[in-house]
């Protein structure tokens, strides 16, 4: 989405990121491609994507994950990688990253072989140089408390008709034996994957990049591109833990707002898609 930048408060800040890599490109040729809850990016004439921060803490996260970006292991898929150091500016903090050609695909089937291959490089990384870096398992939505997060404070704004099913959902996970830790993308779904025509070209914002159990990854694309394409993408042991992952993602929606004090409004819209959900879905996923 393009749109006219000259009242934009970051516009500076994009500005000085620019200057910093000795690139020229003309605000109008600036796009708008993210504006999540605690960053923004600015994709400046296909050339470099520069990264905002909205806040302070968000500022330190992304020093933190530049810093684990540019210690990832290659693939054979871009990932974003640091151009510029970190600046601040003003009460923004910026840094310019590598622009990644390509566009998400919608949900529905995607061809399996693209997504194992995707799978298997992820999980199969040496992330250990990046992982002093990386999020704690769950960090945006309870870090080490996200169970009692659920049960404490999600389960309550269910529906009482609900509950039953979340506590399912939860006690089924909690019940999985540990497996080891590998690198986990942690949102790999929907626009975070890039695609040009059937090949899958790049893998963008990995801000909740972790070491953690694989089957999450597994569910998010089981969720994004139908559970039958990935059924062909990975082994009985990751698809059928997945499928129990998948089953509390709409809690995990719920605690991600809460946990970062979002407004009301996209609270209660979060509890309403989550009810929703386990009305409609959740017995199908069993």
């Amino acid at each position: 989405m393009t749109f006219a930048c000259g009242h934009l408060p970051f516009a500076p800040a994009v500005e000085a990121v620019l200057a910093e890599a000795r690139v020229r490109v003309d605000r109008s040729e600036w796009e708008l491609h993210a504006g999540g809850s605690a960053h923004i990016v600015v994709n400046a004439g296909h050339v470099m994507s520069v990264r905002i921060a909205k806040n302070p803490t968000s500022g330190e996260n992304v020093r933190r994950r530049t810093r684990a970006l540019s210690r990832l292991p290659e693939f054979d898929f871009a990932v974003p990688r640091p151009l510029t150091p970190v600046l601040q500016d003003g009460r923004y903090t910026a840094v310019g990253m590598t622009w990644i050609p390509g566009s998400p695909r919608p949900p529905g089937h995607a061809d399996p072989r693209e997504l194992r291959r995707v799978l298997e490089q992820v999980h199969n990384a040496d992330a250990r140089a990046a992982e002093p870096w990386l999020d704690r398992p769950g960090q945006h939505w309870g870090g080490h408390r996200r169970r009692h997060v659920l049960l404490d404070q999600v389960l309550p704004l269910l529906l009482p008709r609900n509950r039953d099913r979340a506590m399912n959902a939860i006690e089924d996970l909690v019940a999985l034996d540990n497996v080891p830790p590998r690198l986990v993308h942690g949102d790999l779904m929907g626009s975070n994957m890039l695609w040009q025509d059937d090949h899958l070209v790049g893998v963008i914002d990995w801000d909740h990049a972790s070491m953690s159990d694989p089957a999450y990854d597994v569910a998010s694309l089981g969720l994004w591109f139908g559970w039958s394409s990935v059924r062909q993408a990975t082994d009985e042991e990751n698809y059928l833990r997945a499928r129990l992952h998948s089953r509390i993602f709409p809690l995990q929606a719920v605690a991600y707002a809460l946990h970062h004090e979002l407004d009301t409004a996209q609270i209660r819209q979060a509890v309403e898609k989550a009810d929703a959900w386990y009305e409609t879905r959740a017995m199908a996923s069993v």
